[in-house]
């Protein structure tokens, strides 16, 4: 009777494993949201834009911290990057998130 209760609160309680790679449903909303949102006035390419897309580049965070991550880091329908404008770069970022979980169809 023992093992079979703790057989059980191990089933209840195990989470399935989730692909960081894959964004989940919850997360593609907020992605859409932030991209619904974001300026679209055009902002010059910077060395401060090229160093944030370094940065998400390099930094090794799963696509889905990477997509929190900016979701997080919007204000306003912009990101700022050392008080630089680099929504473009952010846009973009996001975009090829959104794409890895639902690819454009040619």
């Amino acid at each position: 009777m023992v093992l079979t209760g703790l057989f059980l609160s191990a089933v209840i309680t195990a989470q399935p494993l989730v692909n960081e790679e894959v964004l989940e449903p919850s997360v593609q909303n907020e992605v859409d949201h932030a991209l619904n949102v974001a300026s679209t006035n055009a902002v010059p390419l910077s060395t401060a834009a090229r160093d944030f897309a370094h940065l998400y580049a390099t930094n090794g965070m799963s696509a889905t911290a990477q997509a929190i991550s900016l979701i997080s880091s919007q204000k306003d329908g912009c990101w700022y990057w050392r008080g630089t404008n680099v929504t473009p770069v952010a846009v973009h970022l996001l975009r090829r998130l959104s794409n890895r979980q639902y690819p454009q169809k040619k």
